[in-house]
């Protein structure tokens, strides 16, 4: 009784079981889902800080673009001081910008102004910047254009500045009253202070910006920005191992489970395009920028499990109750079913002996209908066999009969010498058909074949030598022998009785070919319904269908009567495949060719 409360319960509980498993795994799914949606929001509006932070650097460069210097630009005292000193004054007071230079062709610092406190910047030491990768990116632009460098650490005098300091730089050429290109301007904006905005979490997520190498340019799990412009410690180095991550082969906007961790992945839109979400752009200079910027958001598995604990208690505590309710329920079942078991067990035997003798039956059945086919086979055979010794054994037997009838009653030698060669004839003919008899019996009684899997490529040829000296012949120089085996090239056969059938192909391809064109016989192998199929086809004299095709594979039927033979060929080749349970049909056409037919219902 308890083992139909186990079993019960089981198969109550297992399809519960399977829907709790299934509704959890779509739980933790959406619960994934939305927590990627929610870094995807984060990710955007994180995004939209570094856009604007670009933009505001825009701005203020391309306004340079559009001032008109003095010819003698070189001259540091023909640059208007008041005019600098108030769009200093200006420039000051907006905490992330940096630094301001105009550099000459020659990438000469003729004005520089820096950062020095929080509210207020001042002239410092004038240096060269030939050699530096924003300038001679500068050099190319065009008039209104405004080139936005990567993310670097800033340099100077060549060497990386202590504390190490994130910069980004606008450059646009500038020029003078004659039109001409007298310089850059550049600008230099801090990104510290929106590095920090980035950094801000929402859910214990980590945050990581990177370049298009894939490269890290900041992170809330280290102080260090750019770490691979400066010097990597171990905690960065980590970082970068950290970030190989299989799952994002391809730089698209995605999301994705991956050690333990969800990685949301969205590209940063450095174009800086007029339309970045919310149309705010539309009197834009010309941006020419190599920035590739991307941003991920890592949710570590710690606050993954958390959230998830809530599911878990849920399905546990549902689980508990439906077991509990589930047992009592299969309870009550076993004591039902516990009357009924005894008729259960009886129906359960009878239903296994019924099937049971049904696949006996069904197997004696295929048996009996095997048997008929070749119960019919042998049946035709048979009759074959019958008319054989009932037509062609009688008129020599007769004549045989009248002989020695004629030898017994005459007493003259004369006689006697006349009807003893016609007696030895008759003898002779009686010779041959009972070996003939012999040999369709011995057909007839090789009932257990062996089986083995034949060449047909090798048997042919093996046979073909047994002509060698026929096809020598001067008649027979012309004859051809085709082989076209590509669809298939061995049968499981008999090997005697398969070069018995195609020795009879081929010598009577070669007995009854043309003499006054050249000759062939070609032997195809094909697949038709599953069968294995081989064509023999000749060109040779044909065979008159109409008038003979009822008596073609008969005994002793000749149908040119020119050529010698014994028609025993045909008919012992149909009683060979028969044995062997393959078909033989044929189409000819007078004067044309020949066509056999070979259907192996053995594959």
């Amino acid at each position: 009784m308890w083992n139909r409360i186990i079993k019960t319960s089981a198969a109550l509980y297992i399809p519960l079981l399977i829907f709790t498993l299934v509704w959890g795994y779509l739980q933790k799914k959406e619960l994934i889902t939305n927590m990627g949606q929610i870094q995807q929001r984060n990710i955007l509006s994180k995004s939209y800080n570094l856009i604007d932070q670009g933009m505001v650097l825009i701005d203020i460069t391309s306004f340079w673009s559009s001032v008109t210097f003095p010819a003698s630009f070189s001259d540091k005292n023909q640059l208007n001081p008041d005019f600098l000193n108030n769009y200093i004054r200006t420039m000051q007071g907006l905490d992330v910008y940096e630094q301001f230079r105009l550099v000459d062709l020659h990438g000469n610092e003729l004005v520089r102004y820096e950062k020095v406190d929080q509210d207020s910047m001042a002239p410092a030491d004038l240096q060269n910047k030939v050699d530096r990768g924003y300038f001679q990116a500068g050099l190319s632009l065009r008039k209104g254009q405004v080139y936005v460098s990567p993310i670097e650490l800033n340099r100077e005098n060549g060497v990386l500045e202590t504390p190490h300091k994130p910069v980004i730089r606008g450059v646009t050429p500038i020029y003078d009253i004659n039109n001409a290109q007298v310089g850059l301007a550049v600008i230099n904006f801090n990104m510290k202070k929106i590095f920090d905005l980035l950094k801000t979490r929402i859910s214990g997520d980590n945050f990581y910006l990177l370049d298009k190498s894939r490269n890290v340019i900041t992170t809330n799990l280290s102080d260090n920005v750019l770490p691979h412009q400066a010097q990597m410690s171990p905690t960065d180095s980590a970082i970068k191992k950290k970030l190989e991550l299989k799952k994002l082969i391809f730089p698209r906007d995605t999301f994705f489970m991956e050690n333990g961790s969800l990685w949301v992945y969205q590209n940063v839109r450095t174009g800086f395009e007029k339309d970045v979400g919310m149309n705010r752009y539309t009197d834009m200079a010309e941006i020419v920028t190599d920035n590739d910027w991307a941003i991920i958001q890592e949710i570590p598995p710690t606050y993954i499990r958390g959230r998830l604990q809530t599911i878990r208690k849920n399905l546990i505590l549902f689980n508990i109750l439906t077991l509990i309710v589930i047992t009592l329920i299969a309870l009550i079942y076993a004591r039902t079913q516990r009357e009924k078991k005894n008729f259960v067990t009886q129906l359960q035997q009878k239903n296994k002996q019924l099937l049971s003798s049904q696949a006996q039956l069904k197997s004696t059945n295929e048996l009996v209908k095997l048997s008929n086919e070749r119960l019919q086979v042998r049946n035709r055979q048979l009759e074959n066999f019958s008319y054989v010794v009932a037509h062609n054994l009688k008129a020599p037997v007769t004549s045989m009969s009248i002989m020695v009838d004629l030898l017994s009653k005459s007493k003259d030698q004369q006689t006697f010498m006349e009807l003893f060669p016609k007696l030895q004839t008759i003898s002779n003919n009686i010779s041959t058909l009972t070996e003939d008899v012999s040999t369709y019996i011995s057909i007839l009684n090789n009932k257990e074949l062996q089986v083995e899997n034949v060449n047909l490529l090798l048997l042919l040829q093996e046979v073909e030598k047994d002509f060698v000296e026929t096809l020598l012949d001067d008649d027979a120089q012309d004859f051809e022998i085709v082989y076209k085996l590509d669809a298939w090239h061995s049968i499981k056969s008999s090997k005697f009785y398969m070069k018995s059938i195609l020795q009879n192909f081929l010598s009577n391809a070669i007995k009854y070919r043309k003499s006054d064109a050249p000759s062939h016989i070609i032997f195809e192998s094909s697949w038709e319904n599953d069968h294995k199929v081989l064509y023999v086809k000749d060109n040779g004299l044909g065979i008159d269908l109409d008038r003979h095709g009822d008596n073609i594979f008969k005994l002793y039927k000749r149908f040119h009567r020119n050529i010698s033979g014994k028609g025993m060929g045909l008919f012992i080749v149909k009683s060979q495949l028969e044995v062997m349970d393959a078909t033989l049909e044929v189409e000819s056409e007078e004067g044309v060719g020949t066509t056999f037919k070979i259907t192996f219902k053995r594959i």
